[in-house]
Parts: C-alpha cells; sequence; structure tokens
C-alpha cells in the first residue's frame, strides 16, 4: 500500500501538462495510422502489380502486344521501322519481318540476329529485302525482310541491324504458324483520322458473322472513344483481335504529303494474311464501309462450294452503293424499325450502280493463305507453288461498296436488294446496341 505521504509528494498535473500529453498520444497515434495505411496500400499494390510486372517482363520475349509498335533498325534515323516476325513452313525456313523501308535510304546491308529461347543461343545471317508492290509513288514503302535460317533451328526472337551496326535498336518475337483454328477471317484496313462511325463498325461485323466469319483483325491507327467500346465488346466475346498500328512521326501525313500510302496498308494487309498463316482456312480483305455480298447463296461456305475448286483466291469485283441515294421504301419491320435507328445502310441502299468495275480494279478478295504469298489492296500479287486465282461472275457475288461524296450521276443505277436474304443480321445488330446502350452511333465531330 502506497503511503498518502508519497502520494502527496507527486506533483500534481496542470491543464497545460495536460494538454501537451494528450497531443503528443494523438500525433503518436496519427504517425501509426499513417505508417499503417502505407503498409496496407504497399502491400496490396505490390499484390495487383506483380502480374503486371511479370507481363511486361515476358513482353520483352514473347507475346502479340510486344509488336504492336514500329521500332527503328538505327535510333534517331527513319531508315527502316520493322513490326512483325514470322516464322512460316511454306516460307522454305526463313523468319520474315514485316517492314517499312525509305525507298532513298543510303542502306543496302541489313543482317538478321536470331536468338533460341531464354537467349541461349544467338546467330548472325544475312537479310535479303523484298519490298512490296503498290508504295504509289510515295517516299516510303512496305517491305519484308527474309533472314535465312536452317530447318532444325527453332529461333525465339530476331532483330534486324544494318550491316556493321552493333548494338541492335529492336528486338521482336518470332511468331509461328498455329493449327487451324478458323474458318473464315476477316482483315480490315486501317482505322484511322479518329474513326467514330460505330454504327458502320458494328453493322459490317453483324453482317459478316452471318455470313459464315469467325474472327475479325483490326489495326487501329486513330479512332474515336465510341468505336473503342464497339472493338473491346468484340474482343471481350473472343470475336475481335485489335492491333495497336502507331506509324512512326515521320510516316505520318503531314499536310496531305502522305510518306506512306493509306496509313501503311500493305503493310497492314500482309501482316495480317502472316498472322492467320495456319490459323484460318480463309482469309478475307476489305473496307469497313464494303461487304462480300452473294447473290443467290446464303453464307460464304455455300458460295465456296458453288465455285470451282482448289484455288488461290477468289476475286469479287465491285459497285458503288450511293449513300446519297435515297432510301429504298419496305413494307419490313426490321427495315423500318431497326436498320433506320441503327443506319444500316446496306438494308436501306438498295440501289447501286450499274457500272461494275473490272477485275483488280476495286476488287477484294478471299484467300487461302497457305497458297498466297503477297496480297496489295484490290488483287495478290504472289502465289505460292503456282498458285490460281479465279474471278467470280458478279451476278454470282459482288462487292458492295457503301460510299458518300463521289456520286457521278451519269451512271445509271439498277436496284439490287440481294441482302435483304440476310435481314436477321438486323436483330442482332439491334442485340448488340442493347449491350451498349450510352456508346453513340456516331459519327463524333
Amino acid at each position: 500500500m502506497v503511503s498518502r505521504s508519497i502520494l502527496k509528494s507527486r506533483p500534481k498535473m496542470t491543464s497545460k501538462t495536460s494538454k501537451i500529453c494528450v497531443e503528443k498520444r494523438t500525433r503518436r497515434r496519427c504517425i501509426l495510422r499513417i505508417c499503417l495505411f502505407i503498409f496496407l496500400w504497399a502491400t496490396i499494390y505490390c499484390i495487383l502489380a506483380q502480374p503486371r510486372f511479370t507481363y511486361i517482363n515476358k513482353l520483352k520475349w514473347i507475346g502479340s502486344k510486344y509488336t504492336e509498335h514500329f521500332q527503328p533498325v538505327i535510333p534517331g534515323k527513319s531508315y527502316v521501322f520493322v513490326f512483325s516476325a514470322f516464322k512460316l513452313s511454306s516460307d522454305n525456313e526463313r523468319v520474315s519481318i514485316v517492314s517499312i523501308v525509305d525507298k532513298y535510304s543510303p542502306l543496302h546491308e541489313f543482317k538478321c540476329i536470331l536468338r533460341g529461347k531464354g537467349h541461349s543461343t544467338e546467330k548472325c545471317t544475312n537479310a535479303t529485302l523484298e519490298e512490296y508492290s503498290e508504295s504509289h509513288h510515295r517516299r516510303f514503302s512496305a517491305a519484308v525482310f527474309h533472314c535465312d535460317v536452317e530447318q532444325s533451328e527453332e529461333p525465339d526472337t530476331v532483330s534486324l541491324v544494318a550491316d556493321g551496326q552493333q548494338t541492335p535498336a529492336n528486338i521482336l518475337p518470332i511468331i509461328s504458324e498455329s493449327h487451324p483454328k478458323r474458318t473464315f477471317t476477316v482483315c480490315v484496313s486501317p482505322l484511322h483520322s479518329r474513326y467514330s462511325k460505330a454504327y458502320q463498325l458494328v453493322e459490317m461485323v453483324e453482317v459478316n458473322l452471318l455470313l459464315g466469319a469467325d474472327h475479325f483483325f483490326f489495326y487501329n491507327y486513330s479512332t474515336n472513344w465510341n468505336v473503342d467500346a464497339v472493338l473491346n465488346h468484340y474482343q471481350s466475346h473472343g470475336l475481335a483481335t485489335v492491333l495497336q498500328w502507331p506509324l512512326p512521326a515521320v510516316l505520318q501525313d503531314d499536310n496531305q504529303t502522305e510518306p506512306i500510302h493509306y496509313y501503311g496498308q500493305i503493310a497492314m494487309l500482309n501482316d495480317c494474311l502472316k498472322r492467320n498463316h495456319g490459323a484460318s482456312r480463309h482469309v478475307i480483305f476489305h473496307d469497313l464501309d464494303e461487304l462480300i455480298i452473294p447473290n443467290s447463296h446464303k453464307s460464304w461456305k455455300d458460295l465456296l462450294n458453288s465455285l470451282p475448286a482448289n484455288m488461290s483466291a477468289y476475286m469479287f469485283r465491285s459497285s458503288y452503293f450511293h449513300l446519297e441515294w435515297p432510301d429504298v421504301e419496305s413494307n419490313s419491320k426490321l427495315v423500318n424499325k431497326i436498320a433506320k435507328r441503327y443506319k444500316a445502310n446496306s438494308f436501306l441502299k438498295q440501289y447501286r450502280e450499274e457500272r461494275v468495275f473490272s477485275p483488280n480494279t476495286r476488287s477484294k478478295y478471299l484467300v487461302d493463305p497457305l497458297q498466297v504469298q503477297s496480297v496489295g489492296i484490290h488483287r495478290v500479287w504472289a502465289f505460292r507453288d503456282r498458285g490460281r486465282q479465279y474471278f467470280v461472275p458478279p451476278n454470282v457475288a459482288l462487292v458492295h461498296h457503301y460510299r458518300e461524296g463521289i456520286l457521278e450521276r451519269q451512271n445509271s443505277r439498277l436496284k439490287d436488294n440481294s441482302t435483304l436474304k440476310f435481314i436477321d443480321a438486323l436483330n442482332q445488330i439491334e442485340e448488340t446496341w442493347k449491350l451498349l446502350p450510352h456508346i453513340p452511333l456516331g459519327p463524333i465531330t
């Protein structure tokens, strides 16, 4: 028991002292709470961020997203840019690098540095340059570099260097062909100019799905946010692959001079061809404002079964459906209700020019990627193993080109309602937009 004398000897705590003690305890508690918050935040961040760090690290060597930008061969020089690399069985045991080259570059000799998995091996070989056709008299041209490899070699990455260059400025994962996954894959020309016609994109996809398309490849140079939302929707459902297509600054349009033709379209088309080598039985190439429509058949499969077999490419001639021409009057509730609401022009515009463009003029095509070496905008430029092409008569199937701004009044028109066989696509167009209720149809100005 403490004596009263001892208790009495303790100094009394003044109000000022008490206040100081309370402030010190409060300060300590605040510091502890801040430290605890920082600790918890750091722990959660590390847990969530770890997969991202692992993913970024892996992208240095594998994964398609790593190739989604153009890389220079020589830093600070715009002589050559590389985008993707492929090792395909029909390429006679060589690695092909899809590139864009300056036709006036002083460089003429290049080397390939091929590496095994985990950089276990490294080998230097000569690179052979092959320029694609259709540069359209521009300074830059699409091209492919070929790197020879031994039959037994399985390189994992490749770098392209100028002869005498010591340190590579680029590295690309080598994409190998996969087993067949799809029957019909559609490659769409580059999206550009902050493309915002989401209604056109949905219509094109849904009509093609009804025709038999399994998958779509989009190359995104410049889109608006509503189109991004639609692309994300189709990508999340496994129907689309979206590759970023950020052309280097030197290749971007400057006062309409176009250093490279139409946003590097030729490089894009051949990249898409190679990506589907072995993965898709057929690959179809057309623009967003085009559809390949059979006249009497209900699908692309039925159409091909009626055509000569074993062709490497089927070429389709084209005709304009002018958007300036009035909508057709229809008794269909689907057309009046859905097509008009969602601007489905393929069901509203039932008149086309009587003129059908000649073969290889405005034509689009369907190819077997195993039998085609290179493609252009309106034709196939090179086949493998003496491949053959067949021009489909326009009364059997036709490219419907829904075009605005080039009305040629001297060309007579005729009614063509062949798209009405695929009117069920309107139901799916409506269902898709119901899933995207807050996305503008476009265009956004």
